[in-house]
């Protein structure tokens, strides 16, 4: 999945480059009329105040894509499509919301990768597992009919609570299951 994420990614940028380039390229040959005292005269393309601006935003443009688009910057912590293979894989059904877990508690090793798959069979819900004190470690949306899954490293010991996150009726504020994660634990 992750390479025709990146494959599109890159084909994506590559058009937009060849697309802004070929602009430029057009725009600069291209003649236009300047009226001057004595008439009209022809003036090739674009002046240089405007290929300087238009640089610019070129370059601006592609580094902003490549910094706040790519599936690929080597500073995302944890990389929801990662190549490591899950130690473990914990499967979750929301149904009627209420969250049907494989165990309880689901005891998770630490510095490991697992791998969460959450299904729904009515409503779209949300999953977020969240750390005693109330913050959240992650969350996702999890549409009825998919796989949703997401892989993560816990790096904290602890007992997490997971809560749905995504408002899915009158029942909603119920979805709460208090201490079902541990990770760490003997």
């Amino acid at each position: 999945m992750q390479q025709i994420v990146e494959i599109f990614y890159i084909s994506l940028i590559t058009v937009y480059i060849i697309f802004i380039t070929t602009f430029i390229y057009i725009t600069a040959k291209g003649k236009r009329e300047i009226a001057t005292d004595g008439g009209s005269k022809n003036h090739g393309g674009i002046e240089k105040s405007e290929k300087i601006w238009l640089g610019a935003l070129f370059i601006i443009a592609v580094i902003g894509n490549i910094i706040f688009l790519s599936p690929i910057i080597p500073s995302i912590q944890y990389n929801l499509y990662t190549s490591e293979e899950p130690v473990k894989t914990i499967e979750i059904i929301i149904e009627d919301h209420e969250f049907i877990l494989p165990e309880n508690p689901i005891k998770l090793p630490l510095g490991e990768p697992i791998e969460f798959k959450v299904y729904s069979n009515d409503l779209t819900y949300g999953f977020g597992v969240f750390r005693e004190d109330g913050t959240m470690v992650f969350q996702m949306q999890v549409v009825p009919g998919y796989e949703n899954r997401i892989v993560w490293i816990f790096d904290e010991p602890g007992v997490y609570t997971i809560r749905s996150t995504e408002y899915s009726g009158p029942e909603h504020p119920y979805m709460v299951l208090y201490d079902v994660i541990v990770v760490g634990g003997d």
